[in-house]
């Protein structure tokens, strides 16, 4: 038996290398319709794609997600190439802003969102975003899967959470700068070998002439096997990466040295010791 699922994450160029806000979506767009034609069954977008770059006014007053033309381009991508999209917006609702990741599916459709629960400092006091609450965690039609946002990658219970809610494969959509492709990387292998998923990043690349320094986006839009494997990788150029992943690829390993043979994540999940961990929310 095999589930075969055709991963693309896309990455356009940031805002700002002579790039306007215009010229990035459009090329996010655009490498949103090469992943449809190259028959992706789930693509991942970056972080804010709506309002990256954009004046304040834009972050103020987003308007509804799903009343934008933005949203209604990807939807009719998705529509017309049948693959889920994972696009992550600034979304603005009667109770606030939020920084939000809509999952839709095949026929264009919102099936589900993630508001990104740990949100920065300039989110929160600067751009007035509100927190989401919540980890919830998407069934499609090949598999589940769950979400975590930039700065969610740097607290290691998200990633935990999904994985014990079953997600087989995390998506992790990013803006995330002042860190380098190096400490990305090691980041997102972490994630994975430590909770037994997938994890797709998807964030911002550079021309190829401009080189990176800190406060700028690092690229590493990449996917990344539940054994820490690299399986693609963009890299900091503009771009997408792509990989046909098996998600009934056994998770085989020994318990222990010479111990029982299983699915790794179960064992994982059954050693767990749930009484010692108090620490994390005791006076929180």
């Amino acid at each position: 038996m095999s589930r075969p699922v055709h991963i693309c994450t896309i990455q356009p160029p940031a805002v700002g290398d002579d790039v306007s806000h215009e010229q990035m979506e459009d090329t996010a767009l655009r490498l949103l319709e090469e992943a449809g034609a190259c028959d992706a069954d789930l693509v991942c977008l970056p972080e804010y794609l709506n309002v990256m770059g954009c004046a304040d006014d834009a972050w103020r007053s987003p308007g509804p997600a799903e009343q934008s033309p933005l949203f209604d381009k990807v939807a009719a991508l998705a529509r017309l190439h049948t693959m889920h999209v994972i696009l992550p917006v600034l979304d603005e609702r009667e109770d606030g802003n939020f920084n939000t990741s809509l999952v839709i599916d095949r026929s264009g459709q919102v099936v589900g969102r993630y508001d990104k629960t740990h949100l920065t400092a300039v989110e929160r006091e600067d751009q007035g975003v509100q927190m989401g609450a919540t980890y919830p965690v998407f069934d499609l039609d090949f598999g589940r899967i769950g979400i975590m946002t930039c700065y969610d990658g740097h607290f290691p219970e998200v990633a935990r959470l999904l994985s014990l809610a079953e997600a087989e494969i995390i998506l992790f959509p990013s803006l995330q700068r002042r860190i380098t492709a190096e400490q990305l990387e090691l980041q997102i292998r972490c994630r994975a070998i430590d909770n037994c998923v997938w994890i797709v990043r998807s964030s911002y690349g550079h021309a190829d002439d401009v080189a990176w320094v800190p406060g700028m986006t690092a690229g590493k839009s990449c996917i990344v096997d539940f054994e820490a494997t690299v399986l693609a990788d963009a890299g900091p150029r503009v771009g997408f990466a792509s990989h046909t992943v098996d998600l009934d690829r056994p998770r085989t390993k020994e318990r222990s040295f010479g111990g029982t043979i299983g699915d790794a994540r179960d064992f994982l999940h059954a050693d767990r010791r749930p009484s010692t961990y108090g620490g994390l929310t005791d006076g929180a």
